[in-house]
């Protein structure tokens, strides 16, 4: 049986093989689903709606062609829910230009029908200023479990 970070691979290397079968098959067809797409929307919820936004996605002029892990991924996962996080480069294709996108990307994986599906992804960046007062990180701190 597939494990949720398998699962969450094979979407990503669908997204890549530009397998739309595949990547909505990877998704969970239930209204509870819901989904923070890195474009320019806020939200998807509801399988329909995440199947909707995955055929406009390939229809457009844009792709990825790899993906590498940059940091992670990180796992839980127990018998009904799975968690799939961590960094990671996409090799993208966009208006022409090839450039690559840091994300930092979780997936929510429930077990359903004997499988793993997606219930809930998001992909976000950093913000440079969210608070309009510069970085509140503090000089030369690292985070926690790095080494100095």
């Amino acid at each position: 049986m597939k494990t949720p970070l398998s699962a969450a691979e094979g979407m990503l290397q669908a997204v890549v093989d530009r397998d739309l079968d595949a990547v909505l098959d990877a998704f969970s067809g239930e209204p509870d689903a819901y989904v923070f797409p890195e474009g320019p929307r806020w939200t998807t919820r509801g399988g329909d709606r995440i199947e909707e936004g995955w055929r406009a996605y390939f229809e457009a002029p844009i792709r990825i062609d790899a993906y590498r892990w940059v940091e992670g991924p990180h796992l839980f996962e127990n018998d009904t829910l799975g968690q799939v996080t961590g960094v990671i480069d996409f090799d993208v294709y966009g208006d022409g230009r090839e450039g690559r996108l840091r994300m930092r990307m979780t997936w929510l994986l429930r077990h359903e029908r004997d499988r793993w599906r997606i219930v809930h992804e998001h992909g976000s960046q950093p913000l440079a200023d969210p608070y309009g007062a510069g970085d509140w990180w503090p000089d030369g701190a690292r985070p926690l479990g790095t080494q100095a």
